[in-house]
């Protein structure tokens, strides 16, 4: 049951949603996976705002999944409640924060999972379980009724099977959305190349590309390290903030979390200045490269899902785009030695997410 930290029996006919248990449902405690949090949780008094639209859609709500502990990294892995078993591969990492949600997706249980996406969350699980996942632009998707991680990363988005269900799960998010029937952008992405990426990931991006018809120009983006710290630095500060409560009971934390909050109270507030000056910068450069190419294209990992067990760096690559802003699919594309699939990450101008879609929905065609 390390899927699932709660089910719901809920008849009918609609898609079924697998709600990561960091977002209010009436009637259900709301554990964020950790003990500390649950050991006080009264049943949610309302439905958050993306579930409430969900239920006047007809979706089902099936279940509260199971995630990394506050929401705090991007592995999965959740000593008190049980770490989720990834369904392509039992011994690596199912990725998170999201991994409930994505599992639940991959073993059939769910036809759409609710994730968050504070540094990667919805797309690395993604990922790492060979589905779809998409993480919204900031402020578009409600986050009132959800655990707050980083107020101004925090954002909530779907995971599905394919490019199709995330369209569902954007339905069920924000009434009214429709997926483009068709791709209106340009046919060339910019297709961004960084270190410490294996050669076989970055050669199923490509393939990718070139199966779906959209030519690649190589860009380069200098300051993306910095941006990684950026991100960071704001994330840690805005958690020690949303967190530090819970060093009352520190020994009901897992201790790289407890320690994470921590680290927030040493960050001087000159640094978070200095890191969002360098994110108004960086959206004027992303912008202009944008409005050339309408989309960045890059592998959302550096590599397969580590091991558990294993270090495991897994935001390099999408931590940046959190800073920004912007929306982003995580989509399965094949290795050339098959196996495990890639994952191609698909960076598109804030609030685009409806011609995102059907840019991805090009390239996961092509495929087959």
């Amino acid at each position: 049951m390390t899927t699932w930290l709660l089910r719901l029996d809920v008849d009918g006919e609609g898609p079924r949603v697998a709600v990561k248990d960091c977002i209010d449902v009436a009637g259900t405690p709301t554990t964020v996976g950790c003990a500390a949090i649950a050991a006080d949780a009264e049943p949610a008094r309302f439905d958050a705002p993306v579930v409430a639209n969900a239920r006047a859609a007809g979706a089902r709500i099936v279940g509260k999944t199971n995630l990394t502990e506050l929401c705090r990294h991007a592995d999965g892995v959740n000593p008190w409640t049980g770490t989720p078993r990834n369904p392509l591969d039992p011994e690596r990492i199912p990725g998170g924060s999201s991994s409930g949600s994505a599992v639940a997706v991959v073993r059939g249980e769910a036809d759409v999972g609710y994730g968050t996406d504070t540094g990667g969350s919805v797309r690395v699980p993604a990922a790492c379980c060979g589905i779809a996942g998409l993480k919204t632009t900031a402020s578009r998707v409600p986050t009132h009724g959800v655990f707050e991680f980083s107020r101004t990363l925090d954002t909530v988005g779907p995971l599905a099977r394919d490019v199709a269900g995330l369209a569902v799960g954007m339905g069920l998010l924000e009434p009214g959305f429709a997926a483009a029937a068709t791709y209106d952008g340009p046919r060339t992405v910019a297709r961004l190349r960084l270190p410490g990426v294996a050669a076989d990931l970055d050669r199923a991006v490509d393939a990718a590309l070139t199966a779906a018809g959209i030519a690649a120009t190589d860009v380069t983006l200098p300051q993306w390290d910095d941006w990684v710290a950026a991100a960071n630095t704001i994330m840690t500060a805005e958690g020690f903030h949303a967190h530090r409560h819970l060093l009352d009971r520190a020994d009901q934390l897992e201790e790289r979390h407890a320690e994470g909050i921590r680290e927030g109270a040493a960050i001087p507030a000159e640094r978070v200045v200095a890191s969002r000056r360098l994110d108004r910068a960086a959206r004027v450069e992303v912008a202009e490269l944008l409005d050339r190419y309408g989309a960045l294209a890059l592998p959302t990992m550096q590599s397969l899902p580590p091991k558990l067990g294993e270090p495991a760096a897994t935001t390099y690559l999408t931590a940046p785009v959190n800073l920004l802003g912007l929306p982003a699919v995580a989509l399965p594309v094949p290795r050339d030695a098959g196996g495990f699939p890639a994952s191609l990450q698909l960076v598109g101008p804030w609030f685009a997410e409806e011609q995102l879609l059907a840019l991805a929905g090009l390239v996961e065609t092509a495929l087959g």
